[in-house]
């Protein structure tokens, strides 16, 4: 990468620290995962597991937002301010922009989960540290889909406004209604999907992948036994294939596409 391609990472580093709205929710992160570690530490033995999974379903809540919030105007946002034109112009290649906008944002994700899981870690009780430092690697995969996704997001809309409509869309359908939406099918077909059709929908999905594999290191494959997937859990090479494909083809794509499209 060149000159001007490591100064926008700087760049993109440095404004999305800025960003209200990021600094917001990043903020409200830490501020529940301490809360839950706070709980954690004063509950009683059995109530004091629970501090794990809770921090499991808090992230994958909060740090999909974050992500898409991170993201969502990287492309569109320049092209709306007339600045996409000059940017271009400068010796980098638009693949190197798209590069060096999700390595940018990317260090401002991983400053914002180091925040919130900082924060549990700090008050949660000393023999949950381990169990803590267990997250902080599949949650920076979870917010590097995330913002992947949401970098071709921008890169597909025109304007500003209707990127951030669409991501807000896009993470109420993969965080909250997803599940239903499979839980739906099954109910329709009266149980009639294979348990491997099910267990595709299920990791075809980055915040269902996280809360699965998350589920299966807390609770351990007896929980999910009982739910009927313990079976088809991936391995540790299929499951780093899915977040590769989460990470880096929505990225490729978004570079194609601008490399493809005519900048106004």
């Amino acid at each position: 990468m060149g000159r001007v391609g490591r100064a926008l990472i700087w760049h993109e580093l440095l404004e999305r620290t800025r960003d209200r709205w990021v600094v917001v929710v990043s903020l409200l992160f830490a501020l529940l995962a301490s809360g839950v570690g706070l709980y954690g530490r004063g509950a009683e033995a059995e109530v004091a597991k629970l501090t794990g999974p809770s921090l499991v379903t808090l992230a994958s809540l909060l740090v999909p937002l974050v992500a898409l919030v991170l993201s969502h105007d990287a492309i569109v946002g320049e092209r709306e301010r007339n600045t996409l034109g000059l940017l271009l112009s400068l010796p980098v290649g638009r693949f190197e922009v798209v590069f060096a906008k999700l390595v940018g944002r990317s260090l401002a994700l991983v400053a914002a989960v180091g925040l919130g899981l900082g924060a549990a870690f700090l008050v949660s009780d000393p023999g949950e540290a381990s169990a803590l430092l267990a997250l902080i690697g599949p949650t920076l995969l979870l917010g590097l889909a995330f913002l992947s996704l949401g970098l071709l997001i921008s890169t597909l809309m025109s304007r500003q406004v209707t990127a951030a409509s669409v991501v807000v869309v896009v993470w109420f359908c993969l965080v909250f209604f997803y599940d239903l939406g499979v839980l739906g099918l099954l109910v329709a077909t009266d149980g009639g999907l294979s348990q491997q059709t099910v267990s595709a929908l299920v990791f075809g999905n980055p915040a269902g992948l996280y809360r699965i594999e998350m589920m299966n290191a807390f609770a351990g494959p007896d929980a999910l036994r009982e739910l009927g997937i313990a079976a088809d859990l991936p391995g540790d090479g299929a499951s780093a294939m899915l977040w590769g494909l989460w990470l880096l083809v929505p990225a490729g794509i978004s570079g194609i596409l601008l490399a493809r499209r005519k900048v106004v």
